[in-house]
C-alpha cells in the first residue's frame, strides 16, 4: 500500500477487495464518505478526485470497475459487488461515520452509482452526472455487446443496441465523419418500452436523494432526458426523499471538466482515428 500526503489529506492506492484510491482528511476525525465511480475510459479515473473530497473533509474512494488487472477488461458483466466491497471498506474504518455514505458518479458510473444505491441501502445519497437511469448494452472498447452489469453472477436485463442506428455509426466513422452517439442511444432506449422498463433500475429503493445533473447539449447521450426519466420515475413510485434534477442549457457531456468556465469546455474527442462529439459547438 502506497501512502502519499499532501497537506492534511492521507491519500492510499488499493487493490483488495475494491481496485482504487481511498483519501482522508488526515485529522483523526470521523467524516461522511463518498464513493466516486468514473465513466468508460475505464481504470481508477477519479483517485484525483478523491484527494479533492478529501480536501472538503470526506473520506472518498475511487473504485476501478473495469480496465485494470483482476478487473473486467471491457465495459461488459460488471458486478455491481465492486461498490459493495467498497462499501464494506468504508464502514469498517475508523475515520468514517457509517450512517453517512454517499455514491458520485460520472456517465457510466452514474448509471452504476444509480444501480448501486438501488441494491445497497447503506448508501444514503446520490450524485448522478450526466447518467443513465437503466441499464444500457455493454462496450467493447470498439463496438457494443452483452449487457453492462451483472448481479450475483448473473447480467442485468439492459437496452440492446438498435441494429439500424448502430449501422449509421458504422458508417460515419467509415466515412471519417464526426460522431455524435446521442441518435444511436435515443434509438436504443426507444425501440422497445417493454425493455426499457425491464431495464430501468428500482431508483425508489434508493435510501437517500439522489441529485441528477444532465447536460442538455450532451451529443454522446440525452443526459438531460435521462435526468428527467429518473426523476418522474422517483415521483411516480413517491420515493420519500428530497431528490433534485439539473440540466444545464448549452452543457455537454463533460460539462463538469469545463472548471475554467464554458470556454474550458471539451467539444469531442478523438480516439482510433475518429472523433466523437461530445457537444456542439
Amino acid at each position: 500500500m502506497l501512502n502519499l500526503v499532501f497537506a492534511a489529506v492521507l491519500c492510499s492506492n488499493v487493490t483488495a477487495p475494491f481496485t482504487g484510491t481511498i483519501c482522508t482528511p488526515n485529522d483523526g476525525k470521523k467524516h461522511a464518505a463518498m464513493i466516486l465511480l468514473g465513466g468508460s475510459e475505464g481504470g481508477n479515473s477519479m483517485g484525483g478526485t478523491a484527494s479533492l473530497f478529501a480536501r472538503r473533509g470526506y473520506v472518498a474512494a475511487s473504485v476501478a470497475y473495469f480496465g485494470l488487472p483482476g478487473l473486467p477488461k471491457t465495459l461488459i458483466s460488471v458486478p455491481v459487488e465492486t461498490v459493495q466491497r467498497a462499501i464494506a471498506v468504508l464502514q469498517t474504518r475508523s475515520d468514517v461515520a457509517r450512517n453517512r455514505l454517499g455514491i458520485l458518479g460520472v456517465s457510466k458510473g452514474g448509471e452504476l452509482a444509480l444501480l448501486a444505491a438501488s441494491t445497497y441501502p447503506q448508501i444514503r445519497a446520490v450524485v448522478a452526472i450526466v447518467p443513465s437511469p437503466f441499464s444500457f448494452m455493454g462496450l467493447t472498447g470498439s463496438g457494443t455487446g452483452g449487457c453492462s452489469w451483472t448481479k450475483d453472477g448473473k447480467d442485468l436485463p439492459c437496452i440492446p443496441a438498435d441494429a439500424m442506428a448502430g449501422i449509421q455509426i458504422g458508417m460515419a466513422l467509415s466515412q471519417a465523419k464526426p460522431v455524435a452517439f446521442r441518435p444511436f442511444y435515443d434509438a436504443s432506449r426507444n425501440a422497445d418500452s417493454a425493455v426499457t422498463k425491464a431495464a430501468t433500475f428500482p431508483l425508489e429503493r434508493i435510501d437517500g436523494p439522489v441529485l441528477c445533473l444532465g447536460g442538455a447539449d450532451d451529443q454522446m447521450w440525452n443526459s438531460a432526458a435521462h435526468c428527467d426519466i429518473a426523476m418522474q420515475y422517483l415521483k411516480a413510485h413517491h420515493h420519500r426523499f428530497a431528490d433534485r434534477e439539473t440540466n444545464y442549457p448549452n452543457a455537454g457531456h463533460t460539462f463538469f471538466l469545463a472548471t475554467h468556465g464554458p470556454s474550458s469546455a471539451m467539444l469531442s474527442v478523438s480516439g482510433g482515428g475518429a472523433t466523437f462529439v461530445l457537444e456542439l459547438p
